[in-house]
């Protein structure tokens, strides 16, 4: 049994894997989405019994990380945590010394103040007893996960965290990190209405010229192939593409392609994520997207062209029936384009995909 529900996070991230048999089910949290969204997250971890196994909070963001700092604080719900991966000041500094550590930070201080193993099993530990940070040196690095399973882990490389510290301190007092700190919402960009562009076809927005994503906080996301029983899954966070496209090389077959089963689009599906190099490398057939659409207007059209042109009849799974979904499948009819949605009722938020019975 293998699922992956992305549940309501706001245009942020909190996807919950379930994996193992329904007698002795394994759970994998992959952060926690918006603190306004938390009482969704909370709700579903009280609607089953039994411990989550791994939180991995893939960077600083506030859309991940915000209700991945409420679930610490939480009490009852923090105390079936397992285990967590997280790469704080303590891991970054390893890679530069550019600025002092920043005390008081609230996650780093519940991680301690509850003793859940930090980056257990990763090596170069800090004293005392943290693990060191996650990190890809090299070849990409296969951890072994709680019942069997792994996480074949893509990104950060040393170079991305190194480049994340000096807007450290910035970045965590965003996120509302710091005591008595209140998070921001990032600048939402500016967006051109898509009028402006004329009507494109799926081909001529694939083929647009479009720059990479280059936030640092972004850079530094944990991201990962999760492997049960022979199913893959690429959770992507919000990582740049560059070091997607190198880590996932070295998992490349005969034919040059990763095969997975599942892909959580990067960045919510962002164009500046959502390279064409990274889309021809993957055979996959079915696509999942994390966001509402709001604020940052994820996902981008741009992106949904390169997944749609480059596979046969891909699905595209999406967890809110929001504006942009109704904006571009107007525009361009899975009937008639070439792809299939998944989408939550109307009135519902969230999704449950289920990759093995």
């Amino acid at each position: 049994m293998l699922t992956v529900e992305l549940l309501p996070a706001g245009y942020g991230d909190a996807v919950l894997v379930t994996y193992g048999s329904a007698a002795t089910p394994h759970r994998l949290l992959v952060d926690g989405g918006q603190a306004r969204t938390f009482p969704a997250l909370a709700a579903r971890l009280r609607s089953f019994n039994g411990p989550v196994d791994l939180l991995v909070v893939t960077h600083v963001d506030t859309d991940h990380i915000g209700g991945a700092v409420r679930l610490l604080e939480s009490g009852a719900l923090a105390g079936r945590l397992g285990g967590i991966w997280f790469n704080g000041y303590v891991h970054l500094e390893r890679f530069s010394d550019l600025l002092g550590p920043i005390h008081g930070e609230r996650l780093t201080k519940r991680i301690i103040d509850l003793g859940l193993p930090w980056n257990d099993g990763w090596p170069d530990p800090v004293p005392p007893g943290i693990g060191g940070p996650v990190v890809v040196r090299g070849a990409p690095p296969v951890l072994a996960l709680a019942g069997g399973a792994t996480a074949t882990v893509l990104s950060p490389t040393p170079q991305k965290l190194a480049d994340l510290l000096p807007v450290w301190r910035q970045v965590v007092e965003a996120a509302g990190l710091r005591e008595g700190v209140t998070a921001t919402e990032e600048a939402a960009p500016v967006v051109v209405a898509p009028g402006l562009l004329g009507d494109l076809t799926l081909s001529e927005l694939a083929g647009l010229s479009t720059p990479a994503d280059t936030a640092e906080a972004n850079g530094s996301s944990i991201a990962f192939v999760f492997e049960f029983e022979g199913v893959r899954l690429l959770l992507g966070a919000d990582a740049h593409p560059d070091a997607l496209v190198a880590g996932l090389g070295h998992l490349a077959g005969a034919d040059g392609k990763v095969r997975l089963d599942a892909c959580k689009l990067p960045h919510h599906g962002s164009k500046g994520n959502v390279s064409r190099a990274l889309v021809d490398l993957l055979d996959c057939p079915r696509w999942m997207i994390s966001t509402n659409g709001r604020r940052f207007h994820h996902p981008d059209d741009v992106a949904l062209a390169r997944v749609i042109t480059t596979r046969t009849n891909p699905e595209l799974v999406w967890n809110y029936r929001s504006d942009r979904f109704l904006a571009f499948t107007a525009a361009h009819p899975p009937a008639t384009s070439g792809y299939t949605v998944a989408v939550p009722d109307e009135g519902a938020e969230g999704i449950t995909v289920r990759l093995a019975d």
